[in-house]
């Protein structure tokens, strides 16, 4: 039902989209805020359990589906793992850069 009129980003693994999501500094700014070593522990457990390959960290994929235009100069790119890696105005497809 989609074809032609979607792109498609993904599917990546769940530990790279929420690498890309900030992930690392989410659970640091966590981490620094909690002085509760129950929660710490829980955090650190959630952590391991997103992320750990052997857990779910490969065991899940993401992927998205947006209209062409929302793609970097409208470029009509039908599989993101198909062609060369783009910077991808679509959160969590790409590296996350601090500027």
């Amino acid at each position: 039902m989609a074809q032609g009129k979607v792109a498609s980003l993904g599917p990546i693994k769940q530990h790279t989209f929420l690498k890309n999501m900030g992930i690392d500094v989410r659970l640091k700014v966590l981490l620094d805020k909690s002085n509760e070593p129950s929660v710490r522990q829980q955090l650190l457990q959630g952590y391991d359990m997103l992320m750990n390959p052997k857990k779910m960290g490969e065991r899940f994929n993401f992927f998205a589906l947006l209209p062409h235009e929302r793609l970097e100069g409208g470029r009509h790119q039908r599989n993101a793992r198909q062609s060369k890696p783009f910077a991808s105005l679509v959160a969590g497809f790409s590296e996350l850069a601090w500027q």
